[in-house]
């Protein structure tokens, strides 16, 4: 599993250890700016690859924002599971609340606006 997160901001660090804590060992996370050609030309021309959010790469598969964060837990380790008892609320939702953290992080911490 390939997680691609933003940048290297502060709150981007910290996400990064809190998903490598709860992922499991086959979980790699890199910056937007260190994606492998092969990847970009695999998933470039889907639509939600422009998104400015966490991408999550597993099985073939693109997902975004609060789907990628749920395709994480899915494959994290026993102590995290709990925590997919949020992802029952719909995706709308869940992603507004992305955003919402997306927005305040940019505007606080994020050194790549």
């Amino acid at each position: 599993m390939l997680v691609i997160i933003d940048g290297d901001c502060s709150f981007c660090r910290w996400a990064s250890g809190w998903l490598r804590r709860l992922g499991d060992s086959k979980l790699e996370i890199i910056s937007q700016d260190q994606v492998p050609e092969l990847v970009l030309k695999a998933f470039v021309s889907n639509e939600s690859w422009s998104a400015d959010s966490i991408k999550v790469i597993s099985n073939g598969n693109l997902f975004i924002k609060s789907q990628a964060i749920a395709e994480v837990l899915r494959t994290s380790r026993w102590f995290a599971q709990p925590l997919r008892i949020f992802f029952i609320l719909p995706d709308f939702l869940l992603d507004a609340l992305y955003d919402w953290v997306a927005r305040n992080r940019k505007s606080q911490s994020c050194s790549l606006e």
